[in-house]
């Protein structure tokens, strides 16, 4: 697992801590929400058994149409929006309306199912009568269908506004009437089918309007409902569809918009329940009686309040120390990271280009276990450069130990051919002395060829031109030896001498693989703000298996037998040669597209160009 998941994994793990207690305080607050609820119950069903025996003489005073009150003022303009909230009165399946109060004017949204239009200039046509009674008397007003728009008002009646507006499935008339006082008001709608035939629905009983009583509320009930109200609560009565008959105080403090920060905290921490009663500033609840509905609304007292801002507090200290937790967690994290990734990026260069091996890695002096492992790779670093320099002087050092008995083995082998030319035993370890001295001859070359590299002074020069004048010396002694050079100069860093030995050797393994039938090709190219450079012979593969092994050192894959031994290490210098110039070298094979295209291995070297 990774360090970053293994932190993680801590993290989540201690957030246990403060899931387990923030448990623990929500049970906590439930077991105090519910006897709350149950005292409030309690207290309402007390409550309920009064307002029922203070009713039972008083039955008619809780009847009657209950006008909702309109917050604001409302345009008579048949929008049906601003009624959204008012509950509907429904007459019948065809007629229903709306009533409201609104700065002592009584407002009126009716609504009627009819269908089919009927409309005369001077006849009866379909309408709308609302009748009013006052101490003065009754009177009618009579609204006559028409299109959508303002109702114009007829002589002598400037007692209200109206807007008559068309629907789908019949018409709606909202109203406003300027009369005060009003006690009853009944309103039937009159549909006719055609000029004998009409239909009248709403309040209508044997062709006669019958009013309905408007509720006026009486302040006996008022005193009555105040005296029974508790002191940390207050008591609304209503009818069954939530209409206000009394109310002796508001839900809600008066600085709920003060603490609605700490109610948000309080249900999102708390109280996430939608279907419950539960209410940061107290509880509602609500029992049904005879006239209709009673809400009794308690707060929460000075202890309550203090109680439920404790578990705020609470459950706020606790994110505030997981998010501290969350974020030490989160640092840890990243300086852990930071130092392994700081201490991995030093051990992918620590070999520079030069071939040299920089021990000193960071965190190299921390007590911790990433500073041990600093200083046990530093440890292992510094070893393998010992090794390594060892290495780079064992070709010469063998050379140089060995030349001297193979020198005077070769002598005492020569002496002894001269004595008995015809041995052919004396004949072969001539041969094999020979191809042992050319084998440390080669060690000792390759030894003094990465000296040489190492010290190699970079110079600025033609790439194009050195080609083209090695290519005429390889023409000289084959000429299946063709040069595609570049239009233009192609100015590398470098040294001419060691790129001159590179390409000798990528022509020397081409000529070893080829025939005089075959094609060898050198080309210059520039791509992509490097210059590029094939070498290209026809009639060999490379085999597939051997194709990752190449450019080792002591790699031969030639099959036919040589008098000169080959340690494979042409194609190994080649890349070190490649490796000082910052450029890379590839081989593929070529030939497998069409059947008609030879057989072909492609080199490829890549490297940067000298910016201008």
């Amino acid at each position: 697992m990774k360090l970053k998941w293994q932190i993680l994994l801590i993290a989540t793990l201690s957030l246990s801590f403060p899931w387990v207690v923030w448990q623990t305080f929500k049970s906590l607050n439930l077991t105090f929400q519910k006897n709350m609820l149950d005292a409030a119950a309690n207290q309402a069903q007390v409550i309920v058994n009064s307002v029922q025996q203070f009713n039972q003489d008083r039955h008619q005073e809780l009847a009657g149409l209950v006008p909702s009150m309109l917050t604001k003022d409302v345009a008579i303009d048949g929008n049906p929006i601003e009624w959204s909230e008012v509950p509907w009165y429904v007459v019948t399946q065809k007629f229903k309306f709306k009533i409201g109060f609104h700065q002592q004017e009584l407002h009126l949204y009716v609504a009627v199912s009819d269908s089919s239009i009927y409309t005369h200039p001077t006849l009866n046509s379909d309408r709308l009568v609302i009748a009013i009674n006052q101490a003065r008397g009754t009177h009618k007003i009579t609204i006559k269908r028409q299109a959508e728009g303002v109702v114009p008002k007829t002589f002598g009646q400037n007692n209200y506004q109206a807007y008559w507006h068309e629907t789908a499935n019949g018409y709606e008339v909202e109203v406003k009437l300027k009369t005060r006082d009003i006690n009853r008001i009944g309103m039937v709608a009159i549909d006719h089918q055609n000029r004998e035939t009409s239909y009248a629905t709403g309040h209508q009983d044997n062709d006669q309007i019958q009013l309905q009583a408007l509720f006026k509320p009486q302040s006996h009930w008022q005193n009555f409902l105040q005296q029974i109200s508790p002191e940390d609560g207050g008591i609304t009565l209503l009818d069954s569809q939530d209409r206000v008959f009394y109310q002796t105080q508001s839900a809600l403090p008066d600085n709920a918009d003060n603490n609605w920060l700490a109610e948000l905290i309080y249900e999102l921490a708390f109280d996430q329940s939608e279907t419950d009663q539960n209410h940061f500033f107290g509880h509602k609840i609500t029992q049904i009686f005879d006239a209709g509905k009673i809400e009794l609304t308690v707060k929460h007292n000075a202890a309550q309040s203090a109680l439920i801002q404790t578990f705020i507090n609470s459950i706020l200290w606790i994110l505030m120390i997981a998010v501290v937790l969350l974020a030490g967690y989160f640092l840890i994290f990243v300086i852990l990271a930071w130092r392994i990734r700081r201490l991995n990026k030093k051990l992918q260069t620590v070999l520079d280009d030069q071939g040299k091996i920089h021990t000193a890695l960071p965190s190299n002096q921390a007590q911790d276990e990433i500073g041990d492992l600093s200083r046990g790779m530093s440890s292992l670093l510094a070893q393998i450069n010992d090794y390594t320099e060892y290495l780079k002087q064992l070709g010469s050092r063998l050379s140089h130990e060995m030349k001297t008995p193979i020198s005077i083995v070769h002598t005492s082998l020569e002496n002894l051919q001269m004595e008995q030319p015809d041995n052919d035993f004396v004949t072969r370890a001539l041969t094999a002395n020979h191809r042992l001295k050319f084998i440390l001859n080669q060690l000792s070359a390759l030894s003094q060829l990465k000296q040489v590299i190492t010290e190699t002074e970079p110079e600025v020069f033609d790439l194009n031109e050195l080609l083209f004048e090695l290519s005429k010396g390889y023409q000289l002694q084959t000429k299946n030896i063709h040069y595609n050079g570049y239009s233009q100069p192609v100015i590398i860093n470098g040294s001419q001498e060691l790129v001159a030995q590179m390409i000798d050797k990528l022509v020397q393994n081409a000529l070893d693989f080829t025939t005089k039938d075959d094609l060898i090709r050198l080309q210059l190219n520039i791509e992509s703000e490097q210059f590029l450079l094939k070498v290209i012979n026809t009639g060999s593969q490379i085999p597939a298996h051997n194709s990752h092994q190449l450019f080792d050192s002591l790699t031969s894959f030639r099959q036919q037998k040589d008098p000169e031994p080959h340690l494979g290490l042409g194609l190994y210098i080649a890349k070190l040669i490649c490796d000082y110039h910052q450029a890379t070298i590839t081989a593929s094979n070529l030939g497998h597209d069409t059947p008609d295209e030879p057989l072909a291995v492609e080199f490829v070297v890549r490297g940067p160009l000298i910016k201008k």
